[in-house]
């Protein structure tokens, strides 16, 4: 048996002058070189959904879809796919790993999928582990020779695994209210919390106070307000006419975005 390296994706190969790839080659005692290493494309994580990006809640499991097409001279005989968090493979912060399902499309091309599991209470259990996960695939061909391919710096073989975010319903009062007067507006954001795995205030983010003139149309950003010690967004704005206000949160690269229902106004 033989051990071969190679990138996940021809897109590395691109990049590795710049940022210095390095290859995960451990080939077997006494082996020859092998050039006909299997190689991996089409790469899938999470069905691209908002580049790659993972939403997982405060206490339940999340399935990640990652697929790929591998091609190998011999065939390929089975392919498993892995997920670290942390720069250095030898010492990732974690991992999550699976074995993929393959399914033949001719003598040398497989497409292959593996659902990985990301849990807060068994592999997500710190906070700290939201963001950039790099991917790795490791492919056996149909004469026994390993080939694993590593995505640390290739810019389209990773996982965004973020923590959900929550925006309660947008509350403006009083109401009705007359035409010039104040309105008080606020909501409350909440983040998932893989430690605790219980939904806990954000505090001190960012998020944005809206509001829609009647019923249709686009909304329009009245204010930039951080959320405070308990999450929540309050502020106050006068009453101009008819319209819906709602709080908005972007997102970091920690945390998914979020936005509260909005709340319709009458003024007199």
């Amino acid at each position: 048996m033989r051990i071969r390296a190679t990138v996940a994706t021809a897109a590395a190969a691109a990049l590795s002058a710049a940022l210095a790839v390095t290859a995960l080659a451990v080939p077997a005692a006494g082996a020859e070189p092998d050039d006909s290493a299997s190689k991996f494309s089409n790469i899938d994580v999470n069905h691209d959904w908002q580049n790659y990006t993972v939403g997982v809640e405060a206490a339940k499991r999340r399935l990640i879809p990652i697929s790929a097409t591998v091609t190998d001279p011999s065939g390929i005989k089975s392919v498993s796919v892995e997920l670290r968090r942390g720069d250095d493979p030898e010492k990732p912060d974690a991992v999550i790993t699976a074995s993929a399902t393959c399914h033949e499309i001719n003598e040398i091309t497989s497409w292959c999928e593996a659902l990985l599991t990301a849990d807060p209470k068994v592999n997500l259990r710190s906070n700290a582990l939201a963001g950039l996960w790099y991917l790795s695939f490791t492919a056996v061909d149909g004469d026994g020779n390993v080939t694993r391919g590593d995505g640390l710096y290739d810019l389209t073989s990773f996982a965004r695994i973020k923590r959900t975010t929550y925006m309660t319903q947008t509350d403006a009062t009083p109401e009705p209210v007359t035409k010039g007067k104040n309105l008080t507006v606020k909501a409350q954001m909440t983040v998932a919390s893989w430690e605790k795995n219980t939904n806990v205030p954000l505090i001190g983010h960012q998020v944005l106070l809206q509001y829609r003139k009647g019923t249709s149309g686009a909304f329009v950003t009245l204010k930039k307000i951080k959320t405070d010690r308990n999450g929540w967004a309050k502020t106050t704005v006068k009453a101009t006419a008819d319209g819906a206000y709602r709080y908005t949160f972007a997102g970091t690269s920690l945390t998914l975005p979020a936005a509260g229902w909005t709340d319709y106004v009458d003024v007199k």
